[in-house]
């Protein structure tokens, strides 16, 4: 029940509750550098960070006492993604020769591996020394005092509809923008108003008696989607920029990247058509009848 709102306690407390929780959380997570069990500590608290912001949309038209949160825990992100990211994207390698073995011979597969791992080593040599860990540990120690001050203006559905209808609208629009012109920034920014608007349902779960449980496994799996293809973007970035190997093999991987990259589009086209055809003002008032009728 942690990242939930209590069916039993006013949303203005339960918002301070989660993020404080969060944001005690993904500082303590923030100890190391340089291994790979302290590089998924970073990414998970990355992730936390996420969840945090995702609230600050939802309940910023009635929240007061936001100030230097929001741009604080962006720039917290920033730092950290660099760390974050690299083991997502040996995981996408990883996945990717499984699917298509016979497609990379094994050598080219271990020189890729084996630059992936060197780059994240000396971008989390290059992290630990400008102390990225610590500024952002101080940051949100910081922001902790100023979440403890948090209010809302609006009290029950009335503090996070708003907030939903502009999340659901804004991932609509991110979808058609991705479909009509497939770049990786569009799909990017898909991908940030989904997980976005997985975050709000996943809040919102036990105010609506826990029936949004399959709606929510469609924008988990959207999001999975959209994330395996960001991190496709990432490798591609490595292969073009930063690898040993030849012209002609870079190539060859680059094919079966994209490859891969149109299987995750039409996937995710189809998934995105689910769930974002029903429309933000309908979706609305379905989700308010759920938590009027799922609130004791």
């Amino acid at each position: 029940m942690a990242f939930r709102l209590k069916s039993d306690q006013a949303v203005s407390t339960e918002v301070r509750r989660i993020v404080l929780r969060q944001l005690d959380r993904a500082t303590a997570e923030l100890t190391s550098i340089g291994d790979p069990e302290s590089d998924e500590a970073i990414h998970t608290a990355r992730r936390r960070l996420k969840k945090i912001r995702a609230i600050i949309r939802l309940v910023r038209p009635v929240l007061t006492g936001e100030s230097r949160v929001g741009p604080d825990l962006r720039h917290v992100s920033k730092m950290l993604a660099p760390v974050a990211d690299g083991q997502g994207v040996i995981d996408t390698l990883n996945l990717l020769l499984r699917k298509y073995r016979r497609r990379v011979p094994a050598r080219t597969a271990a020189a890729i591996r084996s630059d992936l791992v060197v780059r994240g080593q000396q971008i989390d040599s290059k992290a630990a020394n400008a102390g990225v860990l610590e500024k952002a540990r101080k940051t949100l120690e910081l922001d902790r005092k100023r979440v403890k001050h948090w209010k809302l203006r609006a009290r029950g559905f009335r503090a996070v509809a708003p907030g939903l209808k502009a999340s659901v609208r804004r991932a609509r629009e991110a979808m058609v923008a991705a479909w009509l012109r497939p770049t990786a920034d569009r799909h990017h920014e898909w991908r940030r108003h989904v997980k976005d608007h997985w975050f709000h349902v996943r809040l919102l779960a036990a105010r609506c008696g826990h029936r949004l449980h399959g709606y929510q496994r469609r924008l988990e799996a959207l999001d999975g989607i959209l994330g395996e293809y960001h991190n496709l973007v990432l490798l591609h970035q490595v292969l073009v920029s930063d690898t040993k190997l030849d012209g002609d093999q870079i190539a060859h991987c680059l094919h079966v990247v994209e490859h891969y990259q149109g299987e995750l589009r039409r996937h995710a086209q189809t998934l995105g058509i689910r769930i974002y055809s029903e429309r933000p003002r309908l979706f609305l008032q379905r989700v308010k009848r759920l938590w009027y009728s799922g609130t004791p």
